[in-house]
């Protein structure tokens, strides 16, 4: 599973570069979703994201969207299209905290 998580978070994350775009917030929640119905718990994915090389490519606001991303997408508050709504309307993506 952790091969899975990687290679998730690397194809998503791998095309940031100076900023992540909507489309690959709506990714990672669809990525999320798939990962968690074929039996990723939310808190492995956390910690295989926050234990990745790509935790040094983007900035502190982007992780903590990212880890947001996961969290709603894993518990069903936010759709994939949901989220990149969101984003596109500069909303705060994930009000969680």
């Amino acid at each position: 599973m952790r091969i899975l998580t990687f290679i998730f978070l690397l194809l998503v994350c791998a095309a940031a570069g100076a900023e992540m775009t909507c489309e690959q917030y709506g990714e990672i929640a669809q990525q999320t979703i798939r990962l968690r119905d074929q039996g990723a718990s939310l808190s492995r994915l956390i910690a295989d994201f926050e234990r990745g090389e790509m935790k040094q490519r983007l900035t502190a606001r982007e992780l903590g969207v990212v880890k947001d991303v996961m969290r709603a997408s894993f518990n069903g508050m936010l759709s994939p299209g949901e989220v990149m709504e969101a984003c596109k309307q500069g909303g705060t993506l994930v009000p969680l905290h």
